[in-house]
């Protein structure tokens, strides 16, 4: 898995490899996206099956695109740089949405 944020947006580790490191990153991922109601689009991108991650006001935060070899995923390439992403449509404040997720209630907390 492979991110460009240009240091303009939260990203992952420049490179996450192996099967199990880049589940955990995902897995970790996921719930950020559904407290944000965040929105993934599903899309083409450069030729490559792959997404559009929105914020709730329809704003783009990222864009991840997958190389796929006999049917399973190789690499995920995800942009989140807001100079690469403007060209889709108006950008998101990446930070501002991070912060949100992250102060927004957590599911499945409420009887700890």
């Amino acid at each position: 898995m492979t991110g460009d944020s240009g240091g303009k947006a939260p990203r992952f580790e420049p490179v996450v490899v192996g099967a199990g490191h880049v589940a955990r990153t995902l897995a970790a991922f996921a719930p950020l996206v559904a407290r944000g109601d965040g929105i993934v689009e599903p899309r083409r991108l450069n030729g490559r099956p792959g997404a559009i991650f929105r914020d709730r006001d329809v704003l783009v935060l990222s864009t991840w695109s997958l190389d796929v070899l006999d049917g399973r995923i190789r690499t995920i390439h995800t942009v989140n740089n807001p100079d690469k992403l403007s060209h889709i449509g108006p950008v998101a404040d990446a930070w501002a949405a991070l912060r949100e997720a992250n102060q927004a209630p957590r599911q499945g907390n409420s009887n700890r």
